[in-house]
């Protein structure tokens, strides 16, 4: 999810250079980069929290 957001971001900041309004479309490309940012940190702080240990310790890989 995090790598679509910023692969979007990337590619519409490249569209924004070329398109007719290219402030509206670079801050959504701005957004959909720092959602990423955001996606990212959000999984990572999940992943490493005491809570989701519980879960985890049942795990059989």
């Amino acid at each position: 999810m995090s790598a679509g957001l910023l692969l979007s971001g990337v590619l519409l900041l490249l569209v924004a250079e070329s398109a007719g309004l290219p402030v509206p479309t670079a801050h959504l490309a701005l957004l959909a980069v720092l959602g990423g940012a955001v996606a990212l940190g959000f999984g990572f702080a999940l992943a490493v929290s005491p809570w989701s240990r519980h879960y985890f310790d049942n795990c059989e890989h």
